[in-house]
């Protein structure tokens, strides 16, 4: 196949499609929506890497399991390679957790489990600990690899005299091995992790229609050592609703994989293996150079959902908002609703949002938020219609 040249391609893509994918060299052709390598041989990962100072080894493509109903989608995902997993404390309201160690308890050393709990600066060290060990019960292990904090917007929470004695203790009780946060506002904590040792893995929001602007963040954070695994890597997951997406020759997810995947900073990625379908599908991305047919789609997408899909990592139009409403968090809701098909969760996680930070009253005011969204979002209208979906 004949190689591309970055200079064709931007002649060819806008900028905002390319990303960091276009750092080097892309093969040109096509690839099946659910391909397997020559035609004939069965799904695999089919490429591991490293993971930061770890020393971990990590299938590129691994599973995320905020949300599925069929603990063996799990196993399956493993028979095809997969073994890191990432879950959380809250994930189906501490199912997700259960179901992992139903799973794979019985492969336990040959696998890399992530999992997560959101943390307050009041919390004490006694009940992390205590939440950690009852997630050691639910997953049916007597350690977890990697234990993050849920969600961090700001790392001088990772200070708190109270969650580094905690961590501190599981890991030298042997419960933890390594630790790290999840992150939706990684403009700020990719700066401030370079200034800690607390981090040894990192979870950021990177893809295709909001990872440009931290891409120059992101090489000193893997010099350092530090293991980037990357999430939301479909871009709000639209696809499902795109009908001149049916018809491509290329897959969107496997297209936005080989996108997040060509950045040499990512170590893996960790889309939502819901099904058997999912788990095949993205694995047989595994290992795939990014190419033009990848480009194709990734550019329909975009042209579709530049004004439709709103960025979780960010912010701009909070500061306008003059009700306070946690717009990002209420349209990311919005999203597990409609385009997830996580009803229950996002209803959950709306209900658990303060009512002061609810759209509640979005439709008595003039939409401060609309003329301060850079990308044309209607979001007066979709926070609107969030509140009526996600309301109990």
């Amino acid at each position: 196949m004949t190689n591309v040249s970055r200079r064709n391609f931007l002649t060819a893509f806008t900028s905002s499609v390319l990303g960091f994918g276009l750092a080097k060299n892309v093969k040109a052709g096509f690839r099946n929506k659910v391909s397997t390598h020559n035609g004939s041989s069965p799904i695999k990962v089919q490429k591991y890497n490293i993971l930061g100072k770890t020393g971990i080894k990590v299938s590129d493509v691994s599973c995320g399991a905020i949300s599925f109903f069929e603990p063996n989608v799990l196993r399956y995902a493993y028979d095809l390679g997969v073994n890191y997993f990432d879950t959380a404390e809250g994930y189906m309201r501490t199912k997700s957790e259960t179901f992992i160690g139903e799973a794979l308890k019985d492969i336990r050393k040959k696998i890399t489990i992530t999992t997560k709990h959101g943390l307050s600066p009041k919390v004490k060290r006694d009940e992390i600990i205590k939440r950690v060990e009852e997630s050691l019960k639910r997953l049916q292990t007597d350690y977890i690899d990697i234990a993050m904090v849920h969600g961090v917007s700001d790392t001088s929470l990772l200070e708190d005299e109270e969650i580094q004695a905690a961590y501190s203790q599981l890991k030298k009780d042997g419960k933890i091995r390594f630790t790290g946060f999840s992150t939706h506002n990684a403009k700020l904590t990719l700066n401030q992790v370079l200034k800690n040792d607390f981090a040894q893995v990192v979870l950021i929001i990177y893809n295709h229609m909001e990872g440009k602007e931290i891409e120059p963040l992101m090489a000193p954070v893997h010099n350092k050592g530090i293991g980037i695994v990357a999430m939301k890597i479909f871009a709000g997951g639209r696809h499902g609703n795109l009908k001149s997406l049916i018809s491509q020759e290329v897959s969107y997810p496997q297209a936005a994989i080989s996108w997040v995947l060509s950045n040499p900073s990512i170590h893996c990625c960790i889309p939502t293996m819901s099904s058997y379908s999912h788990v095949e599908e993205y694995v047989a991305a595994s290992g795939k150079s990014l190419n033009r047919a990848d480009l194709n789609v990734i550019a329909e997408y975009q042209r579709q959902s530049n004004n439709q899909y709103c960025r979780v990592s960010c912010s701009e139009c909070l500061s306008s908002c003059p009700n306070n409403v946690a717009i990002n968090d209420v349209l990311r809701y919005k999203m597990y609703f409609e385009n997830y098909r996580m009803e229950k969760e996002a209803m959950q996680y709306y209900a658990a949002l303060p009512k002061s930070k609810m759209a509640i009253n979005c439709s008595n005011c003039s939409g401060y938020c609309e003329s301060s969204c850079r990308f044309g979002l209607k979001v007066k209208e979709n926070l609107i219609r969030a509140h009526e979906i996600l309301r109990a």
